[in-house]
């Protein structure tokens, strides 16, 4: 039965071929995504620490024969003892390849990591969406998140 699952150290070479499309998204969106040379390494070595942190979450949408359509990675992070509300979680990444599209498959990998959320205790999830990504933006809203803080931003 197809689903969201943990990923492990056997799916890194295929997060990291999502994770090299989503890039490709972001840059038809805005041509100041380019990644550098080597990124796609880098993040795999990053997806590496990624799934030995207890505080971060990969998760992947893999189909009944081994197809990884989908994944989304989320970190908790921690405050210092200045506000009430000590921890938060960012689902930093969130993608589904072109053709498994409008199938319910990114809201399956964002409940299964709210539930992640909830039982570590996290009460609040951010999920951060460029501002020329109508249709993310649209997903996002959906799924009950708002706005909360505006990021501005000016290039030098």
């Amino acid at each position: 039965m197809p689903g969201a699952r943990g990923a492990g150290p056997r799916d890194a070479d295929r997060v990291v071929a999502l994770w090299s499309a989503l890039m490709a998204h972001h840059r038809r969106l805005d041509s100041h995504w380019h990644t550098a040379a080597g990124a796609a390494e880098q993040w795999g070595s990053f997806l590496g620490r990624l799934l030995e942190d207890p505080d971060a979450l990969v998760l992947v949408w893999e189909e009944p024969e081994g197809d990884l359509l989908g994944f989304c990675a989320a970190q908790i992070g921690r405050a210092p003892p200045i506000l009430v509300e000590r921890t938060r979680c960012e689902i930093t990444d969130l993608f589904v390849r072109e053709d498994a599209r409008r199938r319910g498959i990114a809201a399956g990998l964002v409940r299964a990591a709210l539930d992640w959320c909830t039982e570590r205790g996290v009460e609040r999830v951010v999920a951060r969406v460029a501002s020329q990504n109508a249709q993310g933006q649209a997903f996002w809203r959906a799924l009950g998140f708002g706005d909360f803080v505006d990021e501005l931003q000016r290039r030098l």
